[in-house]
């Protein structure tokens, strides 16, 4: 036999429950605490369904569940702001690179792809080289962009000056990609998005000459 009590949700007894419990006939005595006696549907409903509530299973009902509302099409606008801040992120992403025009004897022998971020910058200017430079290390180690990753060795000094030229350079094309998604996210039509020129006044990239023959 199995009962339902609220508190105690399925109840399995191999005997039926005499006096001494509390046994009711409606649901109202089952909000009052009592047993409800399930009968032989209930019971396969219940076999049927193991994951169903007592409730459920007293009223043999699983209620469906409210198929999801769609979600509303953006707008034009709004795809025309998300199209726009992708093409900043797009613009910003390909700013991120540098050149090493490596030169021996008055010739050009290797041009080097590479890019520090505003972390590796950080740290670069602010601890490691003059780390490296205390330990007597004359150079320290750039690494490319391509893949597999290319060591580059250059001279604490050399990097030293570059990187606060690329730090200007960095912090121009952050001005410009924050400039213009500013300018995406205040705009009210769809012609104000399209007006804005992500690539506009992005500077050109920097060119480093490393001269083996001077270090330098």
């Amino acid at each position: 036999m199995i009962y339902i009590k609220k508190q105690l949700g399925f109840y399995f007894s191999e005997v039926q429950l005499g006096d001494t419990y509390n046994v009711g006939t409606t649901l109202e005595d089952y909000d009052n605490g009592t047993f409800l006696l399930l009968n032989d549907d209930q019971i396969a409903f219940h076999e049927a369904n193991p994951d169903a509530t007592p409730l459920e299973v007293w009223n043999m009902e699983i209620p469906s569940s409210p198929e999801p509302e769609p979600a509303p099409e953006p707008d034009t606008l709004t795809i025309a702001r998300q199209q726009k801040l992708q093409e900043i992120a797009d613009q910003d992403k390909f700013s991120e690179k540098f050149f090493v025009m490596i030169t021996q004897g008055g010739i050009e022998i290797a041009n080097v792809e590479l890019w520090a971020n505003s972390a590796l910058r950080t740290s670069l200017l602010g601890s490691t080289l003059p780390a490296e430079a205390s330990d007597g290390k004359k150079t320290t180690t750039l690494w490319s962009t391509t893949t597999p990753s290319q060591p580059l060795e250059v001279p604490i000094d050399w990097a030293k000056k570059n990187l606060l030229t690329l730090e200007i350079y960095a912090k121009r094309t952050y001005d410009l990609m924050q400039t213009n998604r500013n300018a995406t996210l205040a705009a009210t039509t769809v012609e104000e998005i399209q007006a804005i020129d992500a690539k506009a006044d992005y500077p050109h990239f920097l060119t480093f000459e490393l001269n083996l023959d001077l270090g330098v």
